[in-house]
């Protein structure tokens, strides 16, 4: 059983048996009782009728419940494919078909409204209602499971997860990852960021988002504390409940910073036991990120990078160099990952020059499931080749310049959008930004953006069409302005900029 990811949790309970893992509103558990519903969970699923490498959908949000059968499911051999609990009956039978799944297991939100699922085996709260499962199991059948250590045997090389990424067209495709994939990035991160068994970890981001699962790994894996909060559209209360529970670490990506900063008591309010933050699920901007280092006086931010088929990271920028000299940076490789920019022949380019982001290591994926065509294109003989476009500066530090498919061409230029949302951001007189490109006769395409005001009263579109005009040069001036409420998002916290690029066709259409 050496070199699986429960295996963390394992040694954390038996250090930690009577300590407390994992807090969720008035309720928490120990790490004995997260180990203990783990192997009632693998006892269950194998009791079902599921063999080895069997697909388990896993439907549920971040709770005490879903954290037990995450681990249960890996204790028992099988594969983890967790997804949102909010995706619609299509959805949920595409990822059921795609992975060739076995068994679901839905909590109870998700179990009153998606019904008609088709798979063998059903974990559920609620009665069988008209799924068509052949074998439906309540989820009060665990009070009969037998309460031992559940032994089966796995290796590191086994598949862990199958984790859905957005495509740049078509379906969603699943990042396979193994259980010695998860682990090393575990392991990593847990020693660039220090963590302890003292620490404790607001937890906001979902557990189906690599992110989020990597905030759930590392803390379990020193025998340090998650605090599950699921309330994030109410982010005072977040905060206070950061400050009542003493958390150390906090996590989140653009979307969420934005917020903190612009929509919330944050800045005002002190956290005396946060030691660090971390920020990773996009490129945030300059301006935004200085607004952050400013109101974390004595608290180190972590920038960070990575992607799902890494299995969450790959690089991070040191504190101390992100508050000196490297803001914009995306940082140096994690520990045991190289990172290198190559041009499209796999040739690694001098510094300064700017290329694909490239990278090798033990967790970067397998593959994508049975999908051989999209695993050729990313999975080269030189690594993995994310999609991002970037350079090293002289002391090896990396910078994003955009992402392939979303570099803009206007004209005979290529444009980076996140180089008009830095400037727009920068202003001051927005919350949030994002940049598409709108077909155009003559230009093939022009920049589009899209802002929320960060004061709807005060707002004045011509003054930042003003100042944009001051910090970029003309072909990358926006040709179009949407002035938003909000902007889509993933369920991740990302900006849908998918949903963005169609709401720009469908004005044309109807133009």
């Amino acid at each position: 059983m050496s070199g699986t990811v429960h295996d963390l949790l394992a040694a954390s309970a038996a250090r930690h048996p009577d300590k407390t893992a994992v807090f969720q509103g008035g309720r928490s558990a120990t790490f004995a009782e997260i180990d203990s519903l783990a192997n009632r969970v693998a006892r269950l699923l194998t009791q079902a009728g599921l063999d080895r490498q069997d697909r388990v959908v896993v439907i549920m949000g971040n709770s005490i419940e879903s954290v037990g059968v995450y681990y249960g499911i890996l204790k028992a051999g099988l594969i983890s494919v967790e997804i949102h609990e909010k995706s619609t009956p299509s959805e949920v039978s595409y990822f059921i078909q795609n992975a060739g799944a076995r068994a679901c297991v839905l909590a109870e939100a998700p179990a009153s409204r998606l019904g008609g699922i088709e798979i063998p085996v059903l974990v559920s709260p609620a009665g069988p209602g008209s799924s068509r499962a052949r074998t439906f199991v309540p989820w009060s059948a665990l009070d009969a499971v037998a309460d031992e250590r559940f032994e089966a045997r796995v290796s590191s090389g086994d598949i862990a997860s199958i984790v859905y990424t957005s495509g740049s067209t078509g379906r969603p495709k699943g990042v396979v990852l193994t259980h010695g994939n998860i682990r090393s990035n575990t392991l990593a991160i847990v020693s660039y960021l220090g963590l302890q068994e003292d620490d404790r970890v607001m937890a906001i981001l979902p557990f189906h988002y690599v992110y989020g699962k990597s905030l759930l790994n590392t803390h379990m894996a020193v025998g340090a504390q998650v605090v599950i909060n699921n309330r994030f559209a109410f982010p005072n209360a977040v905060i206070r409940e950061m400050c009542e529970r003493s958390v150390t670490g906090f996590a989140g990506v653009p979307s969420t910073f934005a917020i903190l900063m612009n929509r919330s008591v944050f800045p005002k309010t002190r956290i005396p036991s946060l030691r660090y933050v971390t920020q990773a699920g996009g490129a945030m901007a300059p301006a935004l990120t200085r607004r952050l280092l400013d109101c974390l006086d004595g608290v180190d931010l972590y920038v960070m990078y990575g992607a799902t088929e890494a299995s969450a990271r790959l690089t991070y920028v040191p504190p101390d160099r992100l508050r000196r000299d490297k803001l914009g940076s995306i940082g140096i490789p994690i520990p045991g990952v190289e990172v290198t920019v190559r041009d499209d022949q796999g040739r690694e380019l001098a510094p300064l020059e700017v290329g694909n982001i490239c990278a090798q290591g033990p967790n970067i994926m397998q593959g994508y499931w049975n999908d051989p065509e999209e695993t050729s294109r990313a999975l080269k003989p030189w690594g993995l080749v994310t999609g991002d476009l970037g350079y090293r500066d002289e002391e090896g530090f990396l910078f994003l310049t955009g992402r392939k498919k979303d570099m803009l061409k206007i004209g005979g230029e290529r444009v980076s959008p996140k180089e008009i949302e830095d400037a727009i951001v920068e202003s001051g007189m927005v919350h949030e930004a994002a940049v598409v490109g709108k077909p155009d006769q003559y230009l093939f395409e022009v920049p589009l953006a899209f802002v929320v005001p960060l004061d709807e009263k005060t707002f004045d579109l011509e003054a930042l069409r003003s100042f944009v005009a001051g910090r970029l040069s003309p072909h990358k001036h926006p040709r179009h302005w949407t002035v938003a409420k909000t902007l889509p998002k993933k369920p991740s916290g990302k900006i849908d900029k998918e949903a963005l690029r169609h709401e720009a066709l469908l004005e044309m259409r109807v133009a």
